[in-house]
């Protein structure tokens, strides 16, 4: 009886321990961001850390009321935005440090944010709906491009030109800001973007079911599927050091190698969600199980992993 009371005893104190971590176990982070100073994660339940000593050290903070957030970026002014899915967008300033919630103009659920070079907000999400504000979230203008689609991403690759992709391979490009957008080819086989990555309008990845990345060199017009030694979903893709890489289930990381996929890395967690180069530093990775940390550029260039999902 002693003993059993000792354990009990140790096991609530591992508990209590875990609750104060800035990082949990049930954490489900789904983007990460930086403005150069600071380094932020958001993610399910209104969760989200912030870094100002290069990950170092993390600070915790949980919006309040019902909240999911799925999207996280920087504005040129060194702000962050953060999307959430009950229709709302949550703003600090370049701190980090306290959050406002402004009411996203739509019934539509969003999915993807991103901040232009004038420090525009667009939103993209269901029924193909396309938010944008110029008033850092007190009003938005609303553009329904009339397809039973669901818009996955956003991207401006520049100041003018810009990229939506979504559901049954919708493609669409701006060349003017925003203020005017033409669908493009649709990606074959009625592809469904996990991640998207362009960077240039000529120049772009897509990763989709079934571990399937596509690439195209003419702007959309046509795809080939590159090949992969993990045929596994691929949620995340980012450019670090020159190199191509994915991160997806599993905890996998994949690099692009002579034009083939190949593991190099794998992490305990359930998926990847998001990464962030963060230059000779290394690579910010976030997603399930409380996966937030420091992928060292060394080891992206690893030789690849044997182990297999």
């Amino acid at each position: 009886m002693a003993l059993a009371g000792c354990n009990v005893v140790a096991n609530m104190e591992a508990v209590t321990t875990t609750k104060k971590s800035p990082i949990q176990r049930s954490d489900q982070f789904q983007a990460v961001a930086s403005n150069g100073k600071v380094l932020a994660a958001v993610g399910s339940d209104g969760v989200i850390a912030t870094s100002s000593d290069d990950a170092k050290n993390w600070n915790r903070q949980v919006m309040p009321g019902t909240s999911s957030l799925i999207g996280l970026t920087t504005c040129p002014d060194g702000s962050f935005v953060a999307l959430d899915f009950y229709r709302k967008v949550w703003l600090s300033d370049g701190t980090a440090s306290k959050w406002q919630a402004k009411e996203l103009a739509t019934k539509a659920n969003p999915l993807a944010i991103t901040c232009d070079a004038k420090g525009q907000y667009w939103v993209v999400g269901s029924r193909t709906t396309l938010l944008s504000s110029s008033d850092k979230g007190a009003s938005w203008k609303s553009q329904d491009f009339g397809k039973d689609a669901i818009l996955m991403s956003i991207q401006f690759v520049d100041a003018d030109n810009a990229i939506i992709t979504g559901e049954f391979g919708m493609l669409l490009t701006s060349n003017d800001g925003g203020k005017s957008w033409k669908m493009g080819k649709p990606i074959p086989n009625d592809f469904f973007p996990h991640a998207t990555l362009f960077t240039d309008m000529k120049n772009g990845w897509v990763s989709g079911l079934a571990g399937v990345i596509l690439r195209t060199t003419d702007g959309g017009n046509s795809w080939v599927k590159l090949p992969s030694k993990v045929p596994a979903p691929m949620y995340a893709l980012v450019r670090h050091k020159g190199e191509m890489l994915a991160m997806g289930i599993n905890g996998l990381v994949l690099k692009l190698t002579n034009g083939e996929w190949v593991p190099i890395e794998g992490r305990p967690a359930p998926f990847l969600r998001s990464a962030l180069s963060l230059g000779d530093k290394g690579l910010l990775i976030a997603g399930g199980a409380g996966a937030l940390q420091f992928l060292p550029t060394a080891a992206t260039a690893a030789a690849p992993a044997t182990s297999k999902p």
